[in-house]
């Protein structure tokens, strides 16, 4: 009898043993990590210079890729973190690509490959751009992944609009753990100098508990005031800041997270006359106290595109809807008035197919019962990406802004350096703005000499910017060649033809050539 029902016994067995293996969840396995130098081993036998840049290259390490890890072996496997630790690490620049991919279950197990390809950690850089009429250049070197920490440093001198810049700026990812980073700037500039430390803890998973940042700033520098295309008005100014928040999250899961901000927001604008021009009208100092509270929802929806706007390089465009709400009061201490400030910010994304997509989103602030500097802003892009032989993709913006009752320092500026390509800067400015652009870009699809990757683009701007009703768009259309540098910080060298249709206070209708190392939206 026991011989005749054994077969059954051990059948039954097996089935119990597989309901039980697929009822447990599956683990992380074996986790293999594979950080590709500059040029991999095929690409450095093209040439001797391949060779030597790797040697010059300061190698990304293993074990610095894998503090930034949201996953460990062991742990209960996730998807959704090996997607936001692949979004985590593009966002280095010393990586120009990174891949987190899962194997097929075995075992119980899920093992994970983490591939990157790292990009120059040196990196010296000129730019030079003549957008709107005026001669802007700098010169800067940087380098990344310092000491293999995920640092870098820039030493960086600038000839700009306004001023001329001399800055050294400290970035570090992770100066107290994983996530923690530091952002320290000291600057020595023609009209004044600045100061600012920044240290940020942000929700880079939606497992993450909470958020925190903290900034202290100082900025000496002189504003100005334009009217008419010419400046109407240069004073001082001597900001101070110091502000701190910390969030608490209410509802975490893989589409999105909810939580409870609090925080102080404490500043200081005094603006003073400059001796040179005594009489100019310049604005009233303002000094809040602001104590902060508020609520924030954030949606998780991806999508990731190569050829868009950095070349071969892959860029992440959340189109998750997210919803700010922040309330603010400034007590009436030492002669203040007692302030209240709102701020609130909402937007969404919308995918029409696996390849095109637009995103939104509109932000309004507020002061009361006086000094309102109301604001509402919109912005708006459309990206539809072609699967051609030659990489294309067709880009749109849009951007409203409109205020009320605002600070006599704030006006709103359509001109060169904000989308009007062949405009003067400061060409046209007002208390209400729109911006409009659309531009097709063709890629090559592959580099030249492993290093370039040029393209061409055809666009259209149009916009106005003025104090009532926004009537007569200045509008402008033109070609243009583009060269990206995907291993070397994803750069960018862009040379603009713009024929201008309409006349500003400083320029006629026209050719205007232009040349500028990125993006003009």
């Amino acid at each position: 009898m026991l011989r005749r029902s054994f077969p059954l016994l051990l059948l039954l067995a097996v089935l119990v043993s597989n309901r039980v293996a697929a009822a447990q969840p599956l683990r992380v396995g074996r986790i293999v990590i594979d950080a590709v130098p500059v040029y991999s081993a095929a690409e450095a036998r093209q040439g001797r210079l391949y060779t030597l840049l790797n040697l010059l290259h300061i190698q990304t390490r293993a074990a610095l890729l894998r503090r930034f890890l949201l996953f460990h072996e062991g742990e209960p496997f996730d998807p959704a973190l090996l997607a936001e630790t692949e979004r985590n690490l593009r966002l280095f620049d010393f990586l120009e690509s990174v891949s987190v991919t899962a194997s097929a279950p075995h075992d119980g197990v899920v093992d994970v490959s983490v591939v990157t390809h790292d990009a120059l950690t040196t990196v010296p850089n000129a730019s030079f751009s003549n957008e709107g009429g005026i001669a802007t250049y700098s010169a800067d070197v940087t380098q990344l992944d310092l000491f293999g920490s995920g640092a870098s440093i820039n030493v960086l001198s600038e000839h700009g609009v306004k001023r001329n810049v001399a800055a050294v700026e400290v970035i570090h990812p992770a100066v107290f753990g994983p996530h923690w980073r530091l952002d320290t700037l000291w600057s020595k500039n023609s009209d004044g100098d600045e100061e600012r430390i920044a240290l940020d803890r942000p929700m880079d998973s939606y497992t993450a508990p909470w958020s925190a940042g903290f900034l202290a700033e100082h900025l000496l520098r002189t504003e100005r005031i334009f009217a008419g295309g010419s400046v109407a008005s240069r004073f001082g100014n001597d900001h101070r800041e110091l502000s701190a928040f910390r969030s608490l999250v209410l509802r975490s899961a893989p589409n999105g997270s909810s939580s409870l901000i609090g925080g102080i927001d404490l500043s200081d604008d005094t603006f003073a006359p400059l001796p040179d021009r005594p009489h100019d009208v310049i604005p009233a100092s303002r000094h809040f106290r602001f104590l902060e509270g508020g609520y924030e929802w954030t949606g998780v929806q991806y999508m990731k595109f190569n050829y868009i706007d950095r070349d071969l390089r892959d860029q992440d465009f959340n189109l998750g809807r997210f919803t700010t709400l922040r309330a603010a009061v400034s007590p009436a201490l030492r002669g203040r008035a007692l302030t209240f400030r709102l701020r609130a910010a909402a937007g969404a994304g919308h995918a029409f197919s696996e390849r095109s997509f637009v995103t939104g989103q509109i932000s309004a602030s507020t002061r009361a019962p006086r000094d309102r500097n109301t604001i509402i802003s919109f912005d708006g892009r459309s990206v539809v990406r072609f699967d051609t032989r030659f990489p294309q993709a067709f880009v749109t913006r849009a951007r409203v802004d409109a205020g009320w009752q605002l600070d006599r320092d704030v006006q709103f500026l359509a001109d060169g350096q904000s989308g009007l390509r062949a405009y003067p800067d400061f060409a046209f400015e007002g208390r209400r703005r729109i911006i409009l652009n659309a531009e097709h870009r063709m890629f090559l699809g592959h580099e030249l000499f492993q290093l370039l990757g040029p393209g061409v683009a055809v666009f259209v701007d149009s916009g106005q910017a003025g104090n009532g009703p926004l009537r007569g768009m200045k509008s402008d259309a033109g070609v243009g060649l583009r060269v990206g540098i995907a291993r070397l910080n994803a750069a960018l060298i862009r040379v603009d033809w713009a024929y201008a249709f309409n006349r500003s206070p400083h320029s006629r209708r026209g050719v205007v050539w232009s040349i500028s190392t990125a993006q003009a939206f």
